[in-house]
């Protein structure tokens, strides 16, 4: 069911990215990891992952400017009406407290869903690591709030590709860079969020896999439904389908995806690579 929300905010966070917020009320509750499906009336209707949830049922998506449905979202203003349906999916799980080392990696536009799951956290009274990566500066997203935070309980990392900010390379680098500080014997202990470009997660599913580390995932794919009935989201050869069986995976679930890292679909169902 498709149901009417008007935007109450919008927020610039950095080059062709924005916050859009809307009120849904109390009697839904999303979680960190799940997404929704945006319609936008006389375009088109997308899935975008929760950037975060208040207790005065406020809603959050973060949309960066890619296409059609993307650019004419950038361009609605407060008042604004969109459809939305959803709360679509699996979710992040907050951890055990036994749990030593808790990192969050994104990439990009990946860090929403992260944001969601780091407010939660948050309020839990964890410690964890945030790292985030992006091509430069000006693509860094929710810096004010997770580096200049000055919450103790995280600490705040990010890399760009050109070095205009943070540490010079990718996330993947100051992943294993911070692992390498972890004693052996706390590895087994240790928590790893991610979600962003799959070349990086599928990085960071071979050092989890490398080091016994537990890995939770949020794929991406194209989809129409989001409730199982277009299939663009299948992963061969296991036949998980995205919007229903994820979006979220461990450690044990990509181990058994030939696709994952090496192809997705297009919007006819073909395969191609990544």
């Amino acid at each position: 069911m498709i149901r009417t929300v008007k935007i109450n905010r919008v927020i610039g966070e950095c080059t062709g990215v924005k916050t859009i917020s809307f009120k849904l009320g109390n009697n839904i509750i999303p979680k960190p990891g799940q997404f929704v499906m945006i319609w936008v009336p006389g375009v088109d209707e997308i899935p975008m992952s929760i950037s975060n949830y208040d207790e005065n049922g406020n809603w959050s998506i973060t949309v960066k400017d890619v296409g059609e449905c993307t650019n004419a979202l950038q361009n609605l203003n407060i008042g604004d009406f969109i459809g939305i349906r959803g709360p679509f999916g699996n979710y992040f799980k907050i951890p055990p407290k036994a749990s030593k080392h808790i990192f969050l990696i994104g990439g990009g536009i990946g860090m929403a869903p992260l944001k969601f799951l780091a407010n939660q956290l948050k309020e839990s009274g964890f410690k964890f690591k945030v790292i985030e990566g992006a091509k430069n500066k000006n693509e860094l997203i929710y810096l004010d709030e997770l580096f200049n935070t000055k919450n103790k309980n995280i600490e705040f990392f990010c890399s760009t590709d050109d070095g205009s900010y943070g540490q010079k390379g990718f996330a993947t680098g100051l992943f294993e860079e911070k692992i390498s500080e972890i004693k052996h014997d706390d590895l087994k202990n240790t928590i790893v969020y991610t979600c962003g470009p799959e070349i990086m997660m599928y990085h960071i599913f071979q050092m989890c896999k490398r080091y016994g580390i537990e890995l939770f995932a949020s794929l991406e794919r194209i989809m129409r439904c989001g409730c199982g009935l277009c299939g663009l989201c299948a992963i061969d050869p296991v036949g998980i389908l995205v919007c229903k069986d994820g979006p979220i995976f461990n450690l044990s679930e990509l181990n058994k995806m030939d696709d994952f890292g090496k192809y997705r679909r297009d919007f006819t169902g073909k395969k191609i690579k990544i």
